[in-house]
């Protein structure tokens, strides 16, 4: 049976999706939704319309079919395809207040609407209209040129050398400049029309040239340092969730309300994602199912190259198997030794630092960004001793809120370890951990000890203490009277407990003095 598989035809003798995954050996992650394509009819008719792809974002030319502009359209038709980067043809010749003029795309004397001894005679040009000029009223050069504004002027062609309007990303146009250039220009058609649905059920029955896609590839731009490795913490273990559904994209929500510079401003196509950069949702996670104008507070940084269609018929609540082109270069829980594996086999070089022994484990990395990781190939890793990082339990349904705090100040919500700053130790009693009071701020009461605080649990000072409000705090033995951080045991929330809580623990926590840190991560 012939299907096609992730984009490939493939020839199979399994009839059950499951089995065909498994004779293909195809990537697939349990649980996330497979997309079936059972219907797929022939694309429509040309549209009068052309995408232009710059290299500022994505526009559109609408073919204006008039009684005296043929000669122009068919010109248009045949020399759009050298429009491009590879071609001088695809370059911003010059820029004006009144137009942008792209080319010169060659040599066509028939366009002449007068002669060159001729008075120049001027014509109106309607704002945003298409339409062929010539460079110093010389055929040999001519451009395709667009109007910013209605205006009067000559370009040595008349009425019937207009093409058509530019119907979008007029703001795109503004900004161009002679550094600039024309990527492509591609005729849009009519979309397929495509019969297809989404299932985790590997009991499906495929049908005969049906498509099947099990993975979305997300090629990340380098430009995007941020916003990439913001993404590539998100998937960090090859899984997007889908949190929110619109005709014009899917979300994740999982990591709103971090923050992000603002980097990559470009036209949002579809199938490119973008990460809020500011406001209540900075953060979010966007993937686009249809165009969008540019704005300010969102970073373009990445693309859909293969799985599209996984993108089309996602919902709320499936989870997308995601694979990322770089992968993640995220050496911070390994230890060394398992670190080192990980980046020669990236051919990446490794330069240990702190605890260098083998059973070491890191907890940070010199660069942190993949992006910066790809492009200098060293990479400094730095180890502590195994006993320094303790493995807690985070209290996810009991304390949801002191949990997303905990995560974001120590720099587990990005990272597979976090770390907490002594900032006041009573020996034997308790350790209290730096915090952030902004971020506390509506920190509300939850998961508040009932009658007694045991050893091991850590708490949060709530925000009905406005003035410790954020501090993080540890008992090192059971108390009856205050919480984890001094308080009484309505003023702290309880968010984590350490499970292996042996006497080695203790001793080295009681141990601990003001400046020192502890290293965290979630038991697995």
């Amino acid at each position: 049976m012939k299907v096609i598989f992730n984009g490939v035809p493939r020839e199979v003798e399994s009839k059950r999706l499951g089995d065909i995954i498994k004779e293909l050996d195809a990537p697939y992650r349990d649980g996330c939704i497979i997309t079936i394509i059972s219907e797929k009819k022939e694309p429509g008719e040309l549209r009068d319309e052309f995408s232009m792809a710059t290299t500022k974002g994505e526009t559109r030319i609408k073919i204006s079919r008039e009684e005296d502009n043929y000669g122009a359209i068919a010109l248009f038709h045949e020399i759009h395809k050298k429009c491009h980067s590879q071609n001088k043809a695809g370059r911003i010749g010059w820029v004006s207040d009144d137009i942008v003029a792209i080319g010169p795309v060659g040599t066509y004397p028939d366009l002449r609407s007068i002669e060159k001894s001729a008075d120049a005679a001027e014509r109106r040009y309607k704002k945003w209209a298409v339409f062929f000029g010539f460079g110093g009223f010389y055929p040999e050069t001519t451009y395709i040129m667009i109007s910013k504004r209605e205006h009067e002027s000559d370009y040595g062609t008349g009425a019937g050398a207009v093409i058509g309007k530019l119907t979008r990303g007029r703001s795109i146009v503004t900004e161009l400049d002679e550094s600039d250039g024309i990527t492509a220009i591609t005729p849009v058609v009519t979309e397929a029309e495509r019969t297809g649905f989404s299932t985790t059920d590997l009991n499906s029955v495929i049908n005969e040239g049906e498509e099947i896609f099990t993975h979305a590839q997300v090629k990340l731009y380098p430009d995007a340092l941020m916003s990439s490795e913001h993404f590539l913490s998100l998937v960090r273990d090859d899984i997007l969730r889908v949190d929110e559904y619109t005709r014009t994209y899917i979300a994740s929500e999982a990591l709103k309300g971090l923050s992000l510079p603002l980097e990559t401003v470009r036209y949002r196509s579809k199938y490119l994602l973008s990460v809020r950069n500011k406001g209540t949702d900075s953060g979010k996670i966007y993937v686009y199912k249809k165009d969008r104008l540019p704005i300010p507070s969102h970073n373009v940084f990445g693309e859909i190259i293969q799985g599209r269609d996984l993108i089309e018929y996602a919902k709320p609540g499936d989870t997308i198997y995601t694979l990322t082109e770089p992968k993640w270069m995220m050496v911070v829980g390994k230890t060394q030794k398992e670190a080192g594996e990980f980046l020669a086999h990236e051919k990446i070089e490794q330069i240990r630092e702190g605890n260098k022994d083998d059973s070491a484990v890191v907890v940070d990395q010199i660069p942190a960004l993949t992006m910066e990781i790809n492009e200098s190939r060293v990479l400094r890793t730095v180890g502590v001793e195994e006993e320094s990082v303790l493995d807690i339990n985070l209290f996810e349904e009991e304390a949801p809120k002191t949990v997303w705090y905990f995560k974001k100040v120590t720099g587990l919500i990005n990272r597979p370890i976090g770390h907490l700053k002594v900032h006041f130790t009573i020996p034997g009693m308790l350790v209290l951990f730096q915090g952030n009071a902004d971020e506390a701020g509506t920190l509300v009461p939850e998961n508040l000890p009932a009658e007694e605080v045991k050893k091991g649990l850590l708490g949060v000072t709530n925000m009905s203490r406005s003035n410790h409000r954020g501090m993080m705090g540890i008992r090192l033995a059971d108390n009856k009277e205050y919480g984890p951080t001094g308080e009484t045991l309505d003023g702290a929330n309880i968010v984590l407990s350490i499970p292996s809580l042996t006497p080695d623990t203790i001793a080295f926590l009681t141990k601990l003095k003001e400046g020192d840190m502890v290293y965290v991560k979630v038991k697995e």
